[in-house]
């Protein structure tokens, strides 16, 4: 059995990383965990990380801090503020993006399956 300490004391002491300066993902603060076909983890990061795309649905969970999450769905960018506590379904075949000037640290289910990612705005389909 894993179990996982994400508290607020633990989430508070998880260092974010600052993506300004990033050359690649940072790593997951309690590891990387494989659950019914997708990556699990935790992200921690300050700035805006590269826009995904995911053939399934993502499940993001905000334990700390805020982000604007901007999802760009067939019909428009929805952008909304997601702060600790909340918990997003991110639709498939979207593409989305997290900007957290401040910071944040997050939960994420991504599937492991038909992702990509670009640093780049992809732009509306």
């Amino acid at each position: 059995m894993d179990v996982f300490e994400l508290n607020a004391a633990a989430v508070a002491k998880m260092i974010r990383t600052d993506l300004a300066h990033a050359t690649e993902e940072p790593p997951s603060p309690i590891g990387y965990i494989d659950f019914h076909g997708c990556t699990c983890g935790i992200a921690s990061f300050i700035g805006r990380p590269p826009w995904e795309h995911h053939a399934d649905d993502e499940l993001l969970h905000i334990l700390d801090g805020e982000c604007e999450l901007t999802i760009r769905h067939p019909s428009g960018d929805e952008t909304r503020t997601v702060r600790a506590g909340d918990l997003v379904i991110v639709p498939r075949n979207c593409w989305h993006s997290n900007d957290a000037p401040s910071g944040a640290t997050m939960l994420f289910m991504t599937p492991t399956e038909g992702s990509s990612h670009s640093w780049d705005d992809p732009g509306k389909d």
